[in-house]
């Protein structure tokens, strides 16, 4: 008989080891799941790794990008020097925009690489990779750069001549009746000269002799200009002074006429117009027709921009390029075209130049000889009339030194001082500048110094009347009336604005190498053209005023190497 228990009690042999498969399969998807969440770790901590890897290279190319701009703002010293005849701090030794771009340059001697890289200015590790390392080991951090001239400034200069003789065009006749003798300039145009090596032979047309009869004398020396005017790469004019010397000109000789250029060198948007010899022999009708090349040598322009390009280096690989354009300067390559420039109109032009042997104007450059630009400059011939009466240029002659002669330079002027309204927008850039580095100073307010006299960089803005003694370096705005006072040395470049003026005043003794813009505006009319420029010495003092394209050099670091943009690649 059946009892519940037995019903109850089933054969479930079957069934041995169902458990252990069931324990497996768990344990299995358990493993499966822990496989996953490693995988997925390990992914995200080579993704962090990744990341952080990336972030260092970039901020190694952000390096690059810095250390080029220090080469670029003249604070470090080539290696080797360029000119191993002049010392570190000579102009011929200093980077600019031309030597960053050019190979020859650029780069140190021996260095095989077809890019401009600075390589003569940074040291780069040939044991690693050939990049320059931020640390011991460049597969962790490193960094390379590359310099290009996006405008290709450097390869071609176009240019076309014309000239105005005793301001009277392109020729000079002497003499009357049928004895005469003409000398003309007959200028050429030029296309495409290929300067990529860093110069090239030219010329900018030639002088031409005719006579008529017997021919004539030159009593005076002639005034004459030839003016350059560059097209390509850039849009700029360089006027080329000189004089025809006196002498009689028959058909079979000369006498002694010659042509005497005021300037060896010329300089314009960095590139040099360079005669052989500053005096020109011209041959007389006889000989070559009577026509005699005036041949010069010109080198590249420098460009006005920049793009470095930085790649930097991280671990596991990692790479990233920073592209950054670099303008030149506020200037972009143009300065005064004269030593003391007096920008404006007639009616109350002043200048007082001081008539004792004590004063000294010089247009002749102290950092580059047999280089000259004129010492004072004007916009126009009223004005430049006044200049040379006060210098007794036509009379007795002046009691001081004076080297070069005065011009009307109008034609030369750069961009920034063709209107108020060019020039009020470099002086508002400037007075931003100024409030940056703490430079700023309202009018009333005497700064505490103007820059550094050795170096001769900084920036100083006076917004007003302003004086100035002791010693100073850089930039010095005013917008009112500027006073070179006492004991004063100054090595740059002065912009006065205000209607008053400059003025050298006092005993002790003066000096300024650079050069002094005085351009009077009324700021809130733009439109009414610039006033009239005073300039006067009023004491017993020493004052000497000249030339140095070196101090102006080391001045425009305050406003130049400015970054126009940063891009990824």
């Amino acid at each position: 008989m059946n009892t519940p228990e037995r019903k109850r009690k089933k054969n479930r042999e079957g069934e041995r080891g169902a458990a252990m498969v069931v324990v497996l399969m768990v344990a299995f998807l358990l493993l499966v799941a822990s496989a996953g969440l490693i995988l997925e770790s390990a992914l995200n901590s080579a993704n962090v790794t990744d990341a952080v890897a990336e972030q260092q290279a970039y901020h190694a190319a952000e390096s690059g990008i810095q250390r080029t701009l220090d080469v670029l703002r003249g604070n470090v010293v080539p290696n080797p020097l360029l000119d191993g005849s002049k010392p570190a701090s000579d102009l011929r030794n200093k980077i600019d925009f031309s030597r960053a771009v050019n190979l020859a340059t650029s780069n140190a001697p021996g260095d095989t690489s077809t890019t401009a890289r600075l390589s003569r200015w940074i040291t780069y590790n040939p044991t690693l990779n050939d990049r320059i390392a931020l640390g011991p080991d460049v597969n962790e951090l490193a960094y390379t750069i590359e310099i290009v001239d996006p405008d290709n400034a450097g390869s071609l200069v176009s240019f076309h001549t014309s000239a105005n003789i005793n301001g009277g065009g392109s020729s000079y006749t002497a003499g009357s009746g049928g004895n005469t003798a003409r000398i003309s300039f007959v200028g050429r145009t030029v296309n495409d000269l290929n300067v990529s090596s860093g110069s090239a032979s030219s010329n900018l047309g030639y002088f031409d002799v005719s006579t008529t009869g017997s021919g004539a004398t030159i009593t005076d020396e002639i005034r004459f200009v030839i003016d350059f005017q560059m097209t390509k790469p850039y849009s700029a004019l360089r006027s080329i002074r000189g004089s025809i010397m006196p002498g009689t000109i028959t058909n079979n000789s000369m006498g002694t006429v010659s042509i005497q250029f005021d300037s060896l060198i010329n300089e314009l948007m960095g590139a040099d117009i360079a005669f052989p010899l500053r005096t020109l022999n011209l041959n007389p009708p006889n000989t070559s027709g009577g026509d005699t090349t005036a041949s010069v040598s010109i080198s590249s322009a420098e460009p006005i921009r920049l793009l470095i390009r930085s790649t930097g280096f991280g671990p596991r690989g990692a790479t990233k390029q920073l592209e950054a354009v670099v303008r030149k300067s506020l200037f972009d390559g143009l300065r005064a075209p004269a030593t003391l420039m007096l920008v404006g109109d007639t009616p109350n032009f002043s200048f007082s130049p001081g008539n004792s042997a004590n004063v000294a104007y010089s247009g002749e450059d102290v950092a580059i000889p047999n280089t000259i630009i004129p010492p004072v400059g004007t916009t126009n011939d009223t004005n430049l009339a006044t200049v040379w009466n006060e210098f007794n240029l036509n009379g007795s002659g002046f009691k001081g030194d004076l080297t070069g002669l005065p011009a009307n330079v109008n034609a030369e002027l750069p961009a920034w001082l063709r209107s108020p309204a060019n020039l009020d927008s470099v002086v508002r850039s400037m007075r931003e500048v100024a409030q940056l580095a703490g430079r700023y100073y309202p009018n009333g307010v005497q700064p505490p110094h103007f820059g550094n006299s050795s170096t001769g960089t900084g920036i100083t803005f006076c917004d007003g009347d302003c004086q100035l003694s002791g010693g100073g370096g850089g930039i010095l705005i005013s917008t009112g009336k500027l006073t070179l006072k006492g004991n004063f040395s100054f090595n740059g470049m002065i912009i006065v604005t205000g209607a008053d003026g400059l003025l050298r005043n006092g005993g002790g003794n003066g000096t300024l190498q650079g050069n002094a813009v005085v351009a009077p505006y009324d700021p809130n009319n733009l439109a009414g053209g610039f006033l009239s420029p005073k300039y006067g010495i009023t004491g017993g003092g020493n004052s000497t005023m000249v030339y140095n394209s070196s101090s102006l050099n080391n001045g425009m670091v305050a406003v130049s190497n400015f970054v126009l943009g940063v891009a990824e690649k």
